[in-house]
């Protein structure tokens, strides 16, 4: 749909004013109707009405530009009526609209409820994880409309609001930037999907912008691996833990990726799997003797091909297990809120988690010299720029190795 204003120069009055008519182009459509106010052709910048210089008669472009933008106001809202209605347009229904003195009634979608229907629209396509993230962003946004005291409209999303939410997010709730990064993509990726609905015209949220910073990239050292790997657990629950974290430190694959695998993905030498968070079909990843020895400990069980385990429960016992194999040196992770740094200083086993196991396969990959194409084919990475993250770490590690061997 599009929208310009023309000058009637055919029908010029005796005094030299020009009729002033709309022109809407729509759906191979086009539409004209005079706005009911006339301009002298020299005042007429091609869309609105220019000034009057001082010494000049008054041209009264301040109720002629007035009139011209409740014209624009008046079809931009017939053509959200159409949407919010899901009504084909019409040339007969948009005249009877604009030449009615009735106002057209725009249907005023609830942001949240628009929020569900985006989040359910993807469940069929998008990751169970993906669905969990936007289902927190919108209950974060409910959240802070709470808080806010004031309820959130499409229309009132703008830039103040976008720096009420980055106050609340930092100043109160301190969430980190990456984390509010976030919140912002997913927010911008349901209001684009709002205006292809037709549940929204306002475009302000297009220049919303908020800045993430490198993390920390935490893994198991090949010695750390190795040790966590040949200890001998007493307790079944740990041990299953553990060759679940194992499996993906030998293979790179994911966490959700792990927890889906049945026999009909394995064969003697290699797994073969549709991989959840890319979409990646017949991902295939060789399987090294480590791992065949982790699969081949269950085959013939009821845990075959490998043992079961919820995320939550999974985060928990892993630091269990890496506590009990003696990986608790000091590290320092870093993080933002805002401009302000923030550090905390833990034993290395508090900050293992499933996601460890992929970010120990790649950077250990990186560091025995796999050729960084060959990871990124491996591990299913998409982005050169999330392999450099990882390429950082280890020039770090070399860098420090260097020192502790020549620098004595």
């Amino acid at each position: 749909m599009k929208i310009s204003f023309e000058l009637r120069k055919e029908k010029a009055s005796a005094n030299g004013l020009n009729p002033i008519q709309f022109v809407l182009r729509a759906e191979g459509l086009r539409i004209r109707r005079n706005v009911g106010v006339s301009v002298l052709e020299k005042y007429w910048d091609g869309s609105r009405v220019k000034p009057n210089l001082k010494k000049e008669p008054s041209n009264n472009y301040h109720p002629i530009n007035d009139e011209l933008q409740k014209t624009e106001e008046k079809i931009n809202d017939i053509f959200f009526f159409f949407r919010a209605n899901k009504l084909p347009f019409s040339k007969e229904l948009f005249l009877n609209k604009f030449d009615s003195e009735v106002q057209v009634k725009v249907v005023a979608f609830d942001f949240f409820e628009c929020f569900d229907e985006f989040i359910k629209s993807g469940k069929l396509t998008k990751t169970y994880n993906t669905i969990k993230a936007q289902t927190s962003v919108m209950n974060f946004l409910k959240q802070f409309e709470a808080d806010l005291g004031s309820k959130i409209f499409f229309e009132s999303i703008n830039d103040i609001l976008f720096e009420e939410l980055s106050r609340y997010a930092i100043k109160e709730r301190k969430i980190k930037n990456n984390y509010f990064a976030k919140i912002i993509a997913v927010m911008k990726s349901m209001l684009r999907w709002s205006i292809k609905k037709g549940y929204s015209q306002n475009r302000s949220f297009e220049d919303f912008r908020a800045s993430e910073h490198d993390i920390d990239i935490i893994y198991l050292t090949f010695d750390e691996l190795m040790r966590l790997n040949d200890y001998n657990f007493e307790n079944n629950r740990l041990a299953h833990v553990r060759d679940f974290h194992s499996m993906g430190c030998f293979t790179g694959l994911r966490f959700s990726d792990l927890s889906k695998l049945h026999l009909a993905n394995i064969s003697d030498e290699h797994i073969v799997i549709s991989i959840q968070k890319t979409k990646t079909q017949n991902h295939t990843v060789k399987l090294i003797k480590y791992a065949k020895a982790i699969l081949n400990k269950y085959k013939g069980t009821i845990y075959e091909p490998l043992p079961r385990i919820s995320s939550q429960k999974f985060n928990d016992y892993i630091k269990e297990c890496c506590e009990l194999v003696g990986i608790d040196q000091s590290f320092t992770a870093h993080w933002f809120v805002g401009v302000e740094k923030k550090t905390i200083t833990q034993p290395k086993y508090k900050f293992i988690t499933s996601h460890t196991a992929r970010k120990t396969f790649i950077t250990n990959s990186l560091l025995l010299g796999i050729e960084p194409e060959v990871i990124k084919k491996i591990a299913d990475i998409k982005t050169a720029s999330v392999l450099t993250k990882y390429m950082k770490v280890t020039n770090a590690f070399i860098d420090s190795q260097m020192e502790d061997k020549w620098d004595r």
